[in-house]
Formats: structure tokens, C-alpha cells, sequence
């Protein structure tokens, strides 16, 4: 038994009770490409109510987040709050194909695998340091926040000359 597995036995097969759950424990290996749980554990207030259908678990979970911004690469440090409601059901209990549960097994529940979900689709996708970061310079890399740099950009595609052209034009 580890941390995030939850006797229910109290209020399993008792709809209408609940027992509520406190939980701070480290959940390692949450990431994604930018972002990452941070090293402090994660911490939840959650209460386990017996239903019809199992153990429903709601509540919210919050953990601290280190991520990487997406225009010039700082590490920023965020936080995951998310809004927990999933239910967990007895072996052999039918449930609708396109339902997603968890399973009871014995008198436990295990919250591991809701929380690494939750917590995995909480973490930002393209995480920025501020909303006007400027990001680095793709030619030279410097950091466009603190500094500028010569680089132009006169590249111009041969593909685009054309239209290149008929703008000129057009602009006379």
C-alpha cells in the first residue's frame, strides 16, 4: 500500500456517505514536453463518497509546476490546481463503454492513476514566462527580453519573389 491508496471500507456499499481524504505525497514522473510537477508533494482535499455505482471521488488537487517557456526557454515556476470528479466502481460493476472509471479493488481505491491524469492534463502546453515575452532570436539566440540584436532578416524565399513583386506593385 502506498500513499494515494485510500481504505473505503467505512462507506463502501453506504450511498449517501463519504469519508474525506487529505493527501501530500510526491507523484514523480508527471510531465510533459515544457512542463513538469515540481519536487514538493502534491496536495489534495478530496472526499470519497459511496453511490450507487462505487466510490465517487471529487475534490481538487494542487501541485506545484516548473516549466519551460516556449518563446525564450526560462524555467517558470506555476502551479496545477485541478478539479477532481471520478468514479471508481467494484470488479464486474457494468459500466457504459465510453465511460471512463477506475476500479475498487477490495476495500481500496487507488488515487495514483486520477491524479497523474488530472494532474497531466492540468500542466500547460506552451507555457510562456509573461504574455509579451518576445522569446530568443533564431538566428543568433540572443534573448529578446533583455537585449536586441543585429541579425536582419533578409532571407527572402525564392518561392515568394513573385508575390514579393506584385506587392511592390501594388503598393506604388
Amino acid at each position: 500500500m502506498h500513499e494515494f491508496t485510500v481504505s473505503v471500507a467505512e462507506v463502501l456499499g453506504r450511498p449517501g456517505t463519504y469519508r474525506d481524504i487529505r493527501l501530500s505525497a510526491p507523484l514523480p514522473g508527471v510531465r510533459t514536453k515544457l512542463a513538469r510537477l515540481g519536487d514538493a508533494p502534491v496536495r489534495g482535499d478530496l472526499r470519497a463518497e459511496s453511490v450507487v455505482e462505487g466510490i465517487l471521488v471529487t475534490g481538487r488537487a494542487e501541485a506545484p509546476v516548473v516549466a519551460t517557456c516556449a518563446r525564450c526557454l526560462r524555467d517558470v515556476q506555476t502551479a496545477a490546481s485541478p478539479e477532481l470528479c471520478e468514479l471508481f466502481v467494484a470488479p464486474g460493476t457494468q459500466v457504459a463503454p465510453d465511460e471512463d472509471v477506475y476500479e475498487i479493488r477490495g476495500t481500496d481505491i487507488d488515487l495514483e492513476p486520477a491524479l497523474r491524469d488530472a494532474l497531466t492534463l492540468a500542466l500547460p502546453l506552451n507555457p510562456l514566462c509573461r504574455e509579451d515575452c518576445k522569446g530568443i532570436c533564431a538566428r543568433c539566440g540572443a534573448d529578446l527580453n533583455a537585449t536586441s540584436c543585429d541579425c536582419s532578416d533578409d532571407d527572402v524565399d525564392p518561392r515568394w519573389a513573385i508575390l514579393d513583386a506584385v506587392r511592390a506593385e501594388l503598393e506604388r
